[in-house]
Protein backbone atom coordinates (compact mmCIF):
# COMPACT_ATOMS: atom_id res chain seq x y z
CA UNK A 1 0.00 0.00 0.00
CA UNK A 2 1.25 3.48 -0.88
CA UNK A 3 1.93 5.98 1.88
CA UNK A 4 1.05 9.68 1.64
CA UNK A 5 2.28 12.24 4.14
CA UNK A 6 0.75 15.70 4.67
CA UNK A 7 2.64 18.63 6.16
CA UNK A 8 0.10 20.98 7.73
CA UNK A 9 0.31 24.65 8.63
CA UNK A 10 0.11 25.74 12.27
CA UNK A 11 -3.11 27.77 12.33
CA UNK A 12 -6.58 26.32 12.92
CA UNK A 13 -8.18 27.83 9.81
CA UNK A 14 -5.33 26.62 7.61
CA UNK A 15 -5.73 23.09 8.97
CA UNK A 16 -9.45 23.14 8.15
CA UNK A 17 -8.62 24.32 4.61
CA UNK A 18 -6.65 21.11 4.12
CA UNK A 19 -9.36 18.63 5.17
CA UNK A 20 -11.15 18.34 1.79
CA UNK A 21 -7.85 17.24 0.23
CA UNK A 22 -7.34 14.60 2.92
CA UNK A 23 -10.89 13.41 2.41
CA UNK A 24 -10.34 13.10 -1.34
CA UNK A 25 -7.15 11.06 -0.77
CA UNK A 26 -9.12 8.70 1.45
CA UNK A 27 -11.79 8.31 -1.22
CA UNK A 28 -9.61 8.11 -4.33
CA UNK A 29 -6.23 6.64 -3.36
CA UNK A 30 -5.51 3.21 -1.91
CA UNK A 31 -3.06 4.77 0.52
CA UNK A 32 -2.16 4.96 4.17
CA UNK A 33 -2.13 8.59 5.24
CA UNK A 34 0.06 10.41 7.75
CA UNK A 35 -0.25 14.00 8.97
CA UNK A 36 2.46 16.18 10.50
CA UNK A 37 0.62 18.71 12.68
CA UNK A 38 0.85 20.76 15.87
CA UNK A 39 -0.12 18.73 18.92
CA UNK A 40 -2.96 21.05 19.99
CA UNK A 41 -4.66 20.63 16.59
CA UNK A 42 -4.06 16.88 16.33
CA UNK A 43 -7.37 15.92 18.05
CA UNK A 44 -9.32 17.41 15.13
CA UNK A 45 -7.53 15.14 12.68
CA UNK A 46 -7.91 12.15 14.97
CA UNK A 47 -11.65 12.74 15.24
CA UNK A 48 -12.01 13.22 11.48
CA UNK A 49 -10.53 9.78 10.69
CA UNK A 50 -8.85 11.37 7.67
CA UNK A 51 -5.30 10.55 8.79
CA UNK A 52 -4.28 7.02 9.70
CA UNK A 53 -1.29 8.24 11.68
CA UNK A 54 -0.66 11.59 13.39
CA UNK A 55 2.91 12.84 13.76
CA UNK A 56 3.26 15.72 16.21
CA UNK A 57 5.47 18.64 15.29
CA UNK A 58 6.42 18.73 18.95
CA UNK A 59 8.24 15.42 18.55
CA UNK A 60 11.38 14.68 16.56
CA UNK A 61 9.17 14.15 13.53
CA UNK A 62 12.08 13.99 11.06
CA UNK A 63 13.38 10.87 12.79
CA UNK A 64 9.91 9.32 12.66
CA UNK A 65 9.44 10.14 8.98
CA UNK A 66 12.77 8.61 7.99
CA UNK A 67 11.63 5.22 9.29
CA UNK A 68 8.77 5.15 6.78
CA UNK A 69 8.98 4.92 3.00
CA UNK A 70 6.57 7.51 1.68
CA UNK A 71 5.52 7.62 -1.94
CA UNK A 72 4.13 11.12 -1.83
CA UNK A 73 4.25 14.26 0.29
CA UNK A 74 1.64 17.00 0.00
CA UNK A 75 3.01 20.16 1.60
CA UNK A 76 0.35 22.64 2.65
CA UNK A 77 3.10 24.19 4.76
CA UNK A 78 5.79 26.26 3.06
CA UNK A 79 8.10 26.29 6.08
CA UNK A 80 11.75 25.38 5.40
CA UNK A 81 11.60 22.65 8.06
CA UNK A 82 8.71 20.94 6.25
CA UNK A 83 10.42 20.97 2.84
CA UNK A 84 13.77 19.89 4.27
CA UNK A 85 12.13 17.06 6.21
CA UNK A 86 10.32 15.76 3.14
CA UNK A 87 13.48 15.98 1.02
CA UNK A 88 15.90 14.31 3.42
CA UNK A 89 13.37 11.63 4.34
CA UNK A 90 13.53 10.41 0.77
CA UNK A 91 9.90 10.98 -0.17
CA UNK A 92 9.74 10.27 -3.90
CA UNK A 93 7.13 12.83 -4.95
CA UNK A 94 7.04 16.16 -3.10
CA UNK A 95 4.20 18.50 -4.09
CA UNK A 96 4.03 22.03 -2.74
CA UNK A 97 3.75 25.72 -3.55
CA UNK A 98 6.17 27.61 -5.76
CA UNK A 99 6.15 30.47 -3.25
CA UNK A 100 8.03 28.40 -0.64
CA UNK A 101 11.54 29.74 -0.05
CA UNK A 102 12.99 26.26 -0.59
CA UNK A 103 10.71 25.30 -3.47
CA UNK A 104 13.69 23.85 -5.36
CA UNK A 105 13.36 20.85 -3.02
CA UNK A 106 9.95 20.02 -4.53
CA UNK A 107 9.43 17.62 -7.41
CA UNK A 108 6.20 19.37 -8.43
CA UNK A 109 5.45 23.05 -7.85
CA UNK A 110 1.96 24.54 -7.78
CA UNK A 111 1.33 28.25 -8.22
CA UNK A 112 -0.19 29.81 -5.12
CA UNK A 113 -2.60 32.70 -5.62
CA UNK A 114 -3.00 35.05 -2.67
CA UNK A 115 -2.95 33.77 0.90
CA UNK A 116 -3.19 30.15 2.12
CA UNK A 117 -6.71 28.97 1.34
CA UNK A 118 -8.84 26.00 0.39
CA UNK A 119 -8.70 27.23 -3.22
CA UNK A 120 -4.91 26.90 -3.21
CA UNK A 121 -4.96 23.59 -1.35
CA UNK A 122 -7.33 22.16 -3.95
CA UNK A 123 -4.72 22.99 -6.58
CA UNK A 124 -2.20 20.92 -4.63
CA UNK A 125 -4.66 18.05 -4.54
CA UNK A 126 -5.33 18.23 -8.27
CA UNK A 127 -1.58 18.25 -8.95
CA UNK A 128 -1.40 15.09 -6.81
CA UNK A 129 -3.84 13.32 -9.13
CA UNK A 130 -7.08 13.85 -7.21
CA UNK A 131 -10.27 14.58 -9.13
CA UNK A 132 -13.10 14.95 -6.60
CA UNK A 133 -12.08 17.54 -4.02
CA UNK A 134 -14.88 19.32 -2.18
CA UNK A 135 -15.00 23.09 -2.29
CA UNK A 136 -15.83 23.56 1.39
CA UNK A 137 -14.82 21.98 4.69
CA UNK A 138 -18.23 21.29 6.24
CA UNK A 139 -18.90 17.78 7.56
CA UNK A 140 -15.21 16.82 7.49
CA UNK A 141 -15.03 16.71 11.30
CA UNK A 142 -16.61 14.13 13.57
CA UNK A 143 -17.00 15.56 17.07
CA UNK A 144 -16.89 12.77 19.68
CA UNK A 145 -20.03 12.24 21.75
CA UNK A 146 -17.98 12.74 24.90
CA UNK A 147 -17.21 16.34 23.94
CA UNK A 148 -20.78 17.05 22.85
CA UNK A 149 -22.04 15.65 26.17
CA UNK A 150 -19.53 17.76 28.12
CA UNK A 151 -20.74 20.93 26.45
CA UNK A 152 -24.41 19.97 26.74
CA UNK A 153 -23.92 19.50 30.49
CA UNK A 154 -22.23 22.92 30.66
CA UNK A 155 -25.28 24.52 29.03
CA UNK A 156 -27.63 22.68 31.38
CA UNK A 157 -25.64 23.56 34.50
CA UNK A 158 -25.73 27.24 33.49
CA UNK A 159 -29.48 26.98 32.70
CA UNK A 160 -29.02 28.32 29.17
CA UNK A 161 -31.47 28.04 26.30
CA UNK A 162 -29.39 26.71 23.40
CA UNK A 163 -31.79 28.05 20.77
CA UNK A 164 -31.13 31.62 21.97
CA UNK A 165 -27.37 31.25 22.47
CA UNK A 166 -24.89 33.24 20.42
CA UNK A 167 -21.19 32.35 20.53
CA UNK A 168 -18.95 35.40 20.20
CA UNK A 169 -15.23 35.39 19.47
CA UNK A 170 -13.54 38.78 19.68
CA UNK A 171 -9.82 37.96 19.67
CA UNK A 172 -7.25 37.10 17.03
CA UNK A 173 -3.83 35.57 17.59
CA UNK A 174 -1.29 37.78 19.30
CA UNK A 175 0.31 38.67 15.97
CA UNK A 176 -2.97 39.63 14.27
CA UNK A 177 -4.54 42.13 16.66
CA UNK A 178 -5.14 44.50 13.72
CA UNK A 179 -8.00 42.18 12.71
CA UNK A 180 -9.91 42.93 15.93
CA UNK A 181 -12.98 45.12 16.38
CA UNK A 182 -12.67 47.61 19.27
CA UNK A 183 -13.89 46.09 22.55
CA UNK A 184 -16.35 48.89 23.29
CA UNK A 185 -18.30 47.89 20.17
CA UNK A 186 -18.53 44.28 21.34
CA UNK A 187 -19.88 45.51 24.68
CA UNK A 188 -22.57 47.48 22.87
CA UNK A 189 -23.44 44.52 20.63
CA UNK A 190 -23.81 42.25 23.66
CA UNK A 191 -25.96 44.84 25.47
CA UNK A 192 -28.35 45.14 22.52
CA UNK A 193 -28.63 41.40 21.91
CA UNK A 194 -29.10 40.67 25.62
CA UNK A 195 -31.93 43.19 25.78
CA UNK A 196 -33.64 41.27 22.96
CA UNK A 197 -33.52 37.97 24.84
CA UNK A 198 -30.38 36.43 23.41
CA UNK A 199 -27.69 34.85 25.58
CA UNK A 200 -24.23 35.92 24.45
CA UNK A 201 -21.22 33.81 25.42
CA UNK A 202 -17.61 34.76 24.83
CA UNK A 203 -15.55 31.87 23.48
CA UNK A 204 -11.82 31.86 24.11
CA UNK A 205 -8.64 30.00 24.92
CA UNK A 206 -7.10 29.98 28.38
CA UNK A 207 -4.73 32.84 27.52
CA UNK A 208 -7.74 35.02 26.63
CA UNK A 209 -9.61 34.47 29.90
CA UNK A 210 -8.33 37.56 31.74
CA UNK A 211 -9.20 39.95 28.91
CA UNK A 212 -12.58 38.32 28.20
CA UNK A 213 -13.47 38.55 31.90
CA UNK A 214 -12.66 42.26 31.83
CA UNK A 215 -14.87 42.81 28.76
CA UNK A 216 -17.67 40.66 30.20
CA UNK A 217 -17.83 42.70 33.40
CA UNK A 218 -18.35 45.87 31.39
CA UNK A 219 -21.54 44.51 29.81
CA UNK A 220 -24.85 45.39 31.48
CA UNK A 221 -25.52 41.71 32.00
CA UNK A 222 -22.25 39.96 32.79
CA UNK A 223 -21.59 37.68 29.87
CA UNK A 224 -20.60 34.08 30.51
CA UNK A 225 -17.32 32.73 29.19
CA UNK A 226 -16.68 29.38 27.58
CA UNK A 227 -12.96 28.79 28.06
CA UNK A 228 -12.27 25.55 26.27
CA UNK A 229 -10.00 22.89 27.69
CA UNK A 230 -9.27 21.49 24.24
CA UNK A 231 -10.07 22.05 20.58
CA UNK A 232 -12.78 19.36 20.49
CA UNK A 233 -14.74 21.03 23.31
CA UNK A 234 -14.55 24.27 21.32
CA UNK A 235 -15.88 22.48 18.24
CA UNK A 236 -18.71 20.94 20.27
CA UNK A 237 -19.60 24.31 21.83
CA UNK A 238 -19.77 25.96 18.40
CA UNK A 239 -21.86 23.14 16.96
CA UNK A 240 -24.42 23.37 19.78
CA UNK A 241 -24.63 27.18 19.68
CA UNK A 242 -27.34 28.63 17.46
CA UNK A 243 -25.17 31.36 15.90
CA UNK A 244 -21.57 32.56 15.77
CA UNK A 245 -20.43 36.19 15.61
CA UNK A 246 -16.78 37.00 15.30
CA UNK A 247 -13.84 38.33 13.38
CA UNK A 248 -11.83 36.53 10.72
CA UNK A 249 -10.22 33.82 12.87
CA UNK A 250 -9.79 30.11 13.42
CA UNK A 251 -12.89 30.12 15.64
CA UNK A 252 -14.93 31.49 12.73
CA UNK A 253 -13.76 28.68 10.46
CA UNK A 254 -14.33 26.06 13.15
CA UNK A 255 -17.91 27.30 13.59
CA UNK A 256 -18.55 27.15 9.86
CA UNK A 257 -16.97 23.71 9.55
CA UNK A 258 -19.41 22.22 12.09
CA UNK A 259 -22.38 23.80 10.30
CA UNK A 260 -23.12 26.82 12.52
CA UNK A 261 -24.14 30.01 10.76
CA UNK A 262 -21.58 32.81 11.06
CA UNK A 263 -21.82 36.57 11.13
CA UNK A 264 -18.22 37.07 10.01
CA UNK A 265 -16.49 40.43 10.41
CA UNK A 266 -13.61 41.30 8.09
CA UNK A 267 -11.26 44.24 7.99
CA UNK A 268 -8.37 44.24 5.51
CA UNK A 269 -8.43 40.47 4.87
CA UNK A 270 -10.36 39.16 1.87
CA UNK A 271 -13.47 37.04 2.60
CA UNK A 272 -13.56 35.93 -1.03
CA UNK A 273 -10.35 34.00 -0.35
CA UNK A 274 -10.73 33.02 3.29
CA UNK A 275 -14.35 33.55 4.23
CA UNK A 276 -16.47 30.97 6.07
CA UNK A 277 -17.72 28.13 3.86
CA UNK A 278 -19.92 27.57 2.03
CA UNK A 279 -19.90 31.31 1.40
CA UNK A 280 -23.63 31.63 0.67
CA UNK A 281 -24.63 30.18 4.06
CA UNK A 282 -23.01 32.93 6.08
CA UNK A 283 -23.21 36.72 6.47
CA UNK A 284 -20.12 38.80 5.73
CA UNK A 285 -19.56 42.29 7.14
CA UNK A 286 -16.50 43.94 5.63
CA UNK A 287 -14.76 47.27 5.83
CA UNK A 288 -11.04 47.64 5.11
CA UNK A 289 -10.92 49.92 8.13
CA UNK A 290 -12.47 47.59 10.69
CA UNK A 291 -12.85 50.46 13.19
CA UNK A 292 -15.57 51.88 10.94
CA UNK A 293 -17.81 48.84 11.33
CA UNK A 294 -20.66 49.82 13.65
CA UNK A 295 -22.72 47.90 16.17
CA UNK A 296 -25.76 48.47 13.97
CA UNK A 297 -23.95 46.79 11.06
CA UNK A 298 -23.73 43.66 13.21
CA UNK A 299 -27.03 43.53 15.12
CA UNK A 300 -29.04 44.43 12.00
CA UNK A 301 -28.02 41.05 10.55
CA UNK A 302 -29.61 39.28 13.51
CA UNK A 303 -32.63 41.26 14.69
Amino acid sequence: MDKVIFFHMNQLGDLLFSLPVLKAVKNEFNSKTYSVVKSDLAPLLTSSNLADEIISKDENFVKIIRKEKFNKAILFSESPSSLISAFFSGVKERIGFNTASLSFLLTKKVQRTGVPSLFNNRKLGIASGLQLIRQDYTNCLNIPKENLNNVQKWFESNKLNVSKTIAISINASRKRKDKCLPENKWIEVVNILSSKGFTCIFLGAHWEKENLTKVSKQCRTETKLFISKNILDSAAFLKISSLFIGIDSGAMHLAASVGTKCIAIFGYTDPMQIGPMPFERHVIIKNNNIDQITCEDIVSKIL
